[in-house]
This record gives structure tokens, sequence and C-alpha cells, in this order.
């Protein structure tokens, strides 16, 4: 797949291709990408993903950044608390989505990588 790590497995591409049919069910677009940087474009409806990571982390990521997009705590006030309660919602519904589309989840490898980007938010509180 393009824009991938050359050690991508089928497993892998076939996990990738499920989310990106489920953003176009719901008229989202996943855009892989060397762009140092993960994020939503809500006006654009497009999830951009790092490809620069190990595959099983896009995965991890796209469903995260998919937590992000359907996740509905919207508080009043806009905290460094906030920040992290939202991050820790959206790690938790990506994994439900996912496994709702059929990703495999290896429960260790994703702790670890939510609980590796959940610590940047609370060690710099102004990213």
């Amino acid at each position: 797949m393009k824009g991938l790590a050359l050690h991508t497995t089928k497993k892998q591409e076939k996990e990738i291709e499920k989310i990106r049919i489920f953003l176009e069910e719901n008229n989202i677009t996943l855009d892989l990408t060397l762009e140092d940087e993960n994020y939503i474009d809500y006006h654009e409806s497009k999830i951009v993903v790092h490809t620069g990571q190990k595959t099983e982390h896009v995965i991890y990521t796209a469903l995260h950044e998919i937590g992000h997009y359907f996740n509905e705590f919207m508080p009043e006030i806009h905290n460094h608390a906030a920040v992290v309660i939202e991050e820790v919602l959206a790690w938790d519904l990506g994994k439900d989505i996912g496994r709702t589309i059929g990703i495999d989840i290896d429960e260790d490898n994703w702790n670890a990588l939510m609980i590796d980007c959940i610590a940047k938010y609370i060690k710099y509180p102004n990213i």
C-alpha cells in the first residue's frame, strides 16, 4: 500500500481497507501521508495520518482520530483537563469502533501507544 512501511503485512493492508470503507460510508476520507502530523480536517471531512510510523501505529492512530471525529464530549470549559479527557475518550471510542469493524487490536500495543500519546499531553500541556 502506497506510503506505508515496507514490512506491512497483508492483514494490516486489509485492516486499513476496513478503516477506509468505514470512513467512506460516513463520507470521510482517509489520507495517509508523509506529513509529520496526525489530525482531522473537518472542513474537508478528512482524517490525516502520518505514515512514517510502524504500520500498526498507523492503524491505531487512524482509529484514534476516528474516535475524535465521532466523540461527543464538548465541554464549555476548554482547559488542560478537558483536553486530556478528550484524548482518553478518543482512544476508547476508536478502539470500540475498530473492534466493531473487525480490526484485530493487540491490547498491550494499543495501551502502550495510547499511554505514550496521552503522556505527551500531560507533560506538554500546550500541544
